[in-house]
């Protein structure tokens, strides 16, 4: 990484980055989805939505803490920190990936279908999260 007075170049994968902006921000917290039917709106991190049959029970979105942990059909119990390693995702973007949760329990990581607790949830999760952008 290298930082500049507007932003950050960050290598990845061959590729170079320039960040700048909120994507600069950390973001965190934890928001109740109370209408999974409706786009929810991230703070600093543009929106999420769930198209598609939702999961029943208390749904909401959390961010990157560390030690969580997914059970993956045919995988068994991994934890996220390897799993986003496997897939390959930048470091800078895997912490302002949405997590949805369903009680206390991860069932997907927004737009990686490959990291969803079940096929149908997968299915859904695929470009459901939109992050602000700003040109």
């Amino acid at each position: 990484m290298w930082r500049l007075a507007d932003g950050e170049l960050h290598r990845a994968a061959g590729r170079v980055w320039w960040l700048s902006g909120i994507w600069l921000q950390p973001v965190d917290g934890r928001l109740q989805w109370l209408d999974p039917q409706k786009p929810l709106l991230l703070p600093g991190n543009g929106q999420v939505s769930f198209p598609g049959p939702v999961p029943t029970g208390s749904l909401h979105i959390r961010y990157r803490q560390g030690g969580e942990i997914m059970h993956l059909a045919g995988r068994g119990h991994r934890d996220l920190k390897r799993l986003l390693n496997e897939s390959g995702l930048p470091g800078f973007v895997r912490g302002r990936l949405p997590l949805l949760y369903q009680d206390d329990r991860l069932l997907a990581v927004a737009n990686l279908p490959a990291l969803a607790t079940n096929p149908r949830v997968a299915g859904h999760c695929n470009g459901c999260h939109q992050p602000a952008i700003k040109v």
